[in-house]
């Protein structure tokens, strides 16, 4: 460990949180209230966790795995991981990951 934690809010705790505020706002109300909080976890400790720490200094984009549960939250709301990530600016979904631009 290179410095203490501060406990600001820059930490990965408030990092993890509003990432999850943004794929909610892709995913819309219907679908995120479909997602348990078994499904929230799961996507922290896969996705954005791994996600995090794919981040170097030159990176303008982040990607992020959607687990299964996800998907199929999407579909039964009869929408597309693709149609979700065209509600946000600088976000755009391929192959079942979702990519977001960094300045986000």
């Amino acid at each position: 460990e290179v410095h203490r934690a501060s406990r600001g809010a820059w930490g990965g705790s408030y990092v993890d949180q509003n990432i999850k505020k943004l794929v909610e706002r892709i995913l819309g109300d219907k679908v995120s209230r479909k997602l348990t909080d078994n499904d929230w976890l799961r996507f922290t400790r896969q996705s954005i966790e791994k996600a995090k720490q794919s981040i170097v200094n030159d990176t303008d984009q982040v990607f992020f795995d959607v687990p299964n549960e996800m998907h199929t939250a999407i579909s039964e709301c009869g929408s597309s991981l693709e149609e979700a990530a065209k509600s946000v600016s600088g976000v755009k979904a391929r192959r079942g990951r979702l990519s977001l631009d960094v300045k986000l």
